[in-house]
């Protein structure tokens, strides 16, 4: 009869979890035909009506307990939050109702107590106990996310069932029932969520935390899966917007993950392992399988070291989170406890964190995967058939799959590691300028004597990440901010603390000032860069011709692009950032501008330039740094055809990739990815 009942369960809820992950693929498209409106209507309707068929079987207490959670955390997530203010804004003080001030004592105290414990291990402290990363640097978090370790310092339902179990653990010590144990876990569970300030992502963990613990604690964990479509159809009633949210589908996604297939999969892994070495491995393993698919459309690469590194590092974050949790409730009232269990929480963080930056080193940490829904769809077939191979109870079917699976990731790594071998042997060794391709922006290296400066960043950081990592530059001499628009600062995160100066153009608000403020944190001095500014990279000098201070209409933006011209031993070369025709003329009246070898065109090569300028400079080389098939038209062909009757040669990245100059006894020569 319970066989029955838990399949007619999966029947009914396993399509709703189908098609609402089609639906993501669908508005990732952007078909018009589905709206956000239309699309949250109809999968609002369909689960609703889920719940009705499955609200039969829900256990009496766990659908009481579920709902006055739901409807007490959706509550909690309406009251004052931590927000991190930064010093240039003006925001009147957030009125914190009495019976919370004892929150935010107790986190304040946590933080400057954890402050003072060194290495990874004390930045991870603080989100390892309640979920806040703000002390973790930019070198810890990239490795981090590197190998999929992330979820350990946010606050996850893993946090959240760490503290909740170790509730019911103490209970269960003082002899209190199965029932009374559900109970005070969702009250320490509702105690938890308020000292992590109730932010939507906190509440999503904590509802998918009662989820499971109702269904384990009922005793039907066929239970789960319908448990986990009321709850969501709850909360999306709350807000239908998180239909849509990438926080929202991956919470729900590793909460079946490990409905579904974290029993199944530590049962098969069991045939060749201990128990609890499978354990250890299904549980990620179940999570990961579930939310790849939806990863790739964040971000279209595999973590390589991924299972990896939850299993080496995933046993210590119990660990830290409770000791580091229980420091944290002691350094209000008894710190000269709390500080010693701080120092033991220390030592799981700081294993963490050697974990992931350790495996963050290793060759092909990430592997490219198909970008889009095509990239989505293939990454779920994959995941279906890594569980058929360790879940099919027909020993024939698991040997094929798995002698495929094996022969498919050995032929991928040879392809991989030979391509990029093959890649890195050809890079010329004495390529003096680099620009990447970053998309429709600027991300441009120079080098000289091994000095190295970078010149804009582009729209995000992972394209200049991957491009510094493919000319092997871990530290950067000198950093240009030619001006604020998005597509030349945007990733700023991937050289913060690589950078020794920085010269920067002039902020337009308090958003461009906070990025300066990020990157003088980072250990980098500042210099506003305007005209007459000097210095010396390795062999080469660089100038600043513009902005001029005596131009103050043009001096932020596109019109106040620092443009900077660089004298290697043997050529010259001038970089314009976004100067319109009309900032170049008014440059060309204040500065002498020589002859020079390259050039990168202004503005991705707009039509708004001065030919007057480019006749005059006469390059060799024009270097185009704009993306594939962008919604401006660049680069115009008017501007190409200008440059052609100079005889400029013009490489660009959308066709060419990653572009390097060389300067030789003949002359410079120019290598292109394509």
């Amino acid at each position: 009869m319970n066989k029955v009942r838990i399949e007619a369960d999966l029947r009914l809820s396993i399509p709703v979890l189908v098609g609402w992950s089609g639906l993501v693929v669908v508005l990732n498209v952007e078909i018009p035909l589905f709206s956000p409106s239309t699309s949250h209507f109809g999968f609002v309707a369909v689960l609703a009506l889920s719940g009705c068929f499955t609200l039969k079987r829900l256990p009496i207490l766990g659908l009481t307990v579920l709902t006055s959670s739901a409807v007490l955390l959706s509550w909690l997530i309406q009251l004052p939050h931590h927000v991190d203010v930064l010093p240039w804004e003006k925001t009147p003080p957030i009125e914190i109702p009495w019976w919370l001030v004892w929150a935010e004592h107790l986190r304040n105290s946590f933080l400057d107590a954890a402050s003072t414990l060194p290495s990874f291990g004390g930045q991870l402290i603080p989100g390892l106990a309640i979920g806040d990363t703000s002390r973790v640097s930019e070198h810890l978090s990239h490795s981090m996310k590197t190998v999929s370790l992330t979820h350990i310092t946010a606050v996850s339902g893993a946090n959240i069932a760490i503290v909740t179990a170790s509730v019911m653990a103490i209970a269960a010590l003082c002899g209190a029932g199965r029932r009374v144990r559900l109970v005070i876990a969702v009250c320490a569970l509702v105690a938890f969520v308020i000292l992590v300030t109730p932010q939507p992502s906190v509440l999503r963990a904590a509802v998918m935390a009662v989820v499971v613990m109702i269904s384990l604690f009922s005793g039907r964990p066929g239970s789960g899966i319908p448990l986990l479509a009321f709850a969501t159809l709850l909360m999306l009633m709350w807000n239908p917007w998180w239909a849509i949210d990438f926080g929202f589908i991956l919470s729900v996604s590793a909460t079946a993950g490990l409905l579904l297939f974290s029993g199944p999969l530590a049962s098969s892994l069991n045939r060749w392992l201990p128990l609890w070495l499978a354990t250890v491995i299904a549980i990620p393993l179940s999570a990961q399988l579930m939310c790849q698919p939806f990863i790739i459309l964040l971000n279209p690469q595999l973590p390589s070291y991924g299972v990896l590194a939850n299993v080496i590092a995933a046993p210590a974050a119990p660990i830290a989170t409770i000791i580091g949790l229980a420091g944290c409730l002691l350094t209000w009232w008894i710190p000269g406890v709390a500080f010693p269990l701080l120092w033991l929480s220390w030592l799981p963080a700081e294993w963490i964190g050697q974990t992931a930056t350790v495996l963050s080193r290793f060759p092909e940490s990430q592997l490219p995967w198909i970008s889009g829904p095509v990239g989505a769809i293939t990454a779920a077939f994959v995941s279906v058939v890594i569980l058929l191979m360790l879940l099919s109870s027909k020993k024939r079917v698991r040997n094929t799959l798995a002698v495929s699976v094996v022969v498919t990731v050995i032929t991928l790594t040879i392809t991989s590691v030979m391509s990029g071998l093959r890649f890195t042997a050809s890079i010329p060794p004495d390529w003096s300028i680099a620009a990447c391709d970053v998309g429709q922006g600027d991300g441009l290296v120079l080098r000289s004597e091994e000095r190295i400066a970078v010149i804009d960043v582009g729209r995000t950081p992972e394209p200049l990440r991957h491009c510094l990592e493919q000319l092997g530059i871990t530290h950067i001499d000198l950093l240009v901010l030619t001006h604020f628009d998005k597509d030349h600062v945007g990733g700023l995160e991937a050289v913060l603390g690589k950078v020794d100066v920085a010269v920067v153009g002039k902020p337009e608000n308090a958003e461009d000032q906070g990025l300066l403020t990020e990157l003088a944190r980072s250990g980098a001095s500042l210099h506003r860069g305007t005209q007459g500014l000097t210095g010396a990279l390795g062999e080469a000098q660089w100038q600043v011709l513009w902005p001029d201070e005596h131009h103050p209409l043009m001096d932020m933006g596109n019109p106040g692009s620092v443009t900077l011209l660089l004298t290697f031993p043997r050529f010259k070369a001038l970089f314009l950032g976004d100067l319109g025709k009309e900032a170049q003329l008014a440059m060309m009246s204040t500065v002498h501008l020589p002859q020079v070898h390259v050039v990168k065109v202004a503005h991705h090569g707009s039509v708004d330039q001065s030919s007057s300028l480019y006749e005059q400079i006469q390059p060799q080389i024009g270097i185009f740094s704009v993306g594939q098939e962008n919604d401006y038209g660049h680069p115009r062909r008017e501007t190409l055809d200008m440059l052609s009757q100079l005889g400029t040669l013009t490489p660009r990245t959308d066709q060419d990739g990653l572009i390097l100059i060389s300067e030789s006894s003949t002359g410079l020569s120019v290598w292109t990815e394509h």
